[in-house]
């Protein structure tokens, strides 16, 4: 294929380039997708400044992992095997699995001894370099899974079914269900669809704390239909909790903020027996001073850690947003385009002097 496309290289150190790389052919048995969009999140950061935090990561890096675009090219093998055609808007799960190592044969999910992820683990330099949502062009390889994107949404509101995939995954594995008392800790895009997604599951009080500058996102929360926020900075969030269950406290804690602390405060959130806590917010390995394991044992709770998706909940994603897609259009957020992706990192690090974004997508131009 003629032509060359742009993307975004992030090299590391706190800077990125925008380079130009041949267009891409499908791989045997793969595609090429033209990128539409791709969300940012905070992994996105961590990759901006080098902070590698998944096997097999590489630096320099064309990122994006949440992606949504139309299929540029489709070899016969894959358009049989996906039940796709060229010009059909898809969602991409960014995890790629062997199929073949004991990992896949056990089933275990995410899990492979041959992983590939979209975004990480292939650099500029690999095989033609266009390997992240960042660039207008995406190679797919045989063993992806597509989506097909439901109607009715734009691609940049459709990218997050991806943090929606995850967040599906989580109340899933602390069991989630109707008469639940849910506390999401954090109002990021993450925590806010993991308020979406308890919602989702039947949870009957759903309750979203936040500090007070998170305004903006405590109010989305409430449009997504929490039942409350708690601004940690003005409310005693112990004491509020406790308030709003009528003393019963929270049956589920979903702890997404990076700030060490909030692990005991979710430990002191929960009801008295049979509480399930889930710690999905990355400390960057920061140990979590005054850490009491008895409450652990004498609350009898589980506590559950909780990283990415799974086939099942990247197609629970989808479902859900062609069934409420209110909810992508809630959590729409800001753009950025190729030439302004330092704007969307400043926003997602909180740095953007006056400006805040539940959820920032980096749009490709046609």
């Amino acid at each position: 294929m003629a032509g060359q496309a742009r993307a975004a290289v992030f090299l590391g150190d706190g800077t990125y380039e925008v380079r130009e790389f041949p267009i891409p052919v499908p791989p045997p048995g793969g595609a090429v997708l033209k990128v539409e969009a791709v969300g940012m999140c905070g992994s996105d950061v961590m990759q901006f400044h080098g902070q590698r935090h998944v096997p097999g990561e590489q630096s320099p890096v064309v990122p994006g992992h949440e992606i949504v675009g139309r299929l540029h090219a489709v070899t016969p093998e894959a358009a049989a095997n996906w039940g796709v055609a060229e010009g059909e808007r898809v969602c991409v799960d960014e995890i790629v699995k062997c199929g073949r190592c004991t990992a896949c044969l056990a089933g275990g999910a995410g899990l492979c001894a041959n992983l590939q992820l979209y975004g990480y683990t292939m650099g500029p330099d690999h095989d033609g370099g266009l390997w992240g949502g960042y660039g207008e062009y995406l190679r797919l390889l045989p063993n992806t899974h597509v989506m097909k994107a439901p109607d009715g949404l734009s691609a940049a509101e459709l990218t997050v079914f991806e943090p929606l995939a995850n967040a599906l995954n989580w109340v899933s594995s602390v069991r989630v269900g109707p008469g639940d008392t849910v506390v999401v800790q954090g109002p990021g895009h993450q925590g806010l669809l993991c308020a979406s997604a308890a919602l989702a599951c039947g949870a009957s009080q759903v309750i979203v704390t936040g500090t007070g500058s998170d305004e903006l996102r405590l109010k989305t929360a409430l449009a997504l239909g929490a039942h409350a926020v708690v601004d940690v900075d003005a409310e005693d969030v112990v004491a509020r909790v406790g308030e709003l269950t009528g003393g019963r406290m929270a049956s589920v804690v979903m702890d997404l903020t990076p700030v060490p602390a909030t692990v005991r405060t979710a430990l002191d959130l929960t009801q008295l027996a049979g509480a399930r806590v889930a710690l999905a917010g990355l400390k960057h390995f920061t140990p979590v001073d005054g850490l009491l394991t008895d409450l652990i044992t004498l609350k009898n709770m589980s506590v559950q850690g909780c990283a990415g998706s799974t086939p099942a909940s990247m197609e629970q994603a989808v479902r859900l947003l062609a069934d409420r897609p209110e909810i992508a259009r809630t959590m729409a957020g800001t753009h950025v385009t190729l030439d302004t992706v330092e704007h969307g990192i400043a926003l997602l690090e909180r740095r953007a002097a006056g400006e805040d974004a539940v959820h920032v997508s980096l749009v490709h131009a046609d």
